[in-house]
């Protein structure tokens, strides 16, 4: 995986795959952190499953399916 791979873009959010740098800690072997930015340049929040960083976008940004 390259540093950081963008997963989901809906408008201005995204959620960005990352290793997880020294101090992080993880309960599970991945070692990856989701992200789920601004635009790029600000981090809302870090999760450390990807469906719970899918599950956060979806409440602050729902799609707009019917």
């Amino acid at each position: 995986m390259a540093s950081q791979s963008v997963l989901v873009e809906r408008g201005l959010l995204r959620v960005v795959a990352r290793k997880l740098g020294a101090g992080e800690v993880s309960f599970s072997n991945e070692g990856v952190a989701y992200d789920v930015e601004i635009d790029g340049q600000e981090v809302l929040k870090t999760f450390l499953s990807f469906g719970e960083a899918v599950q956060f976008l979806d409440m602050v940004s729902p799609s707009e399916t019917s």
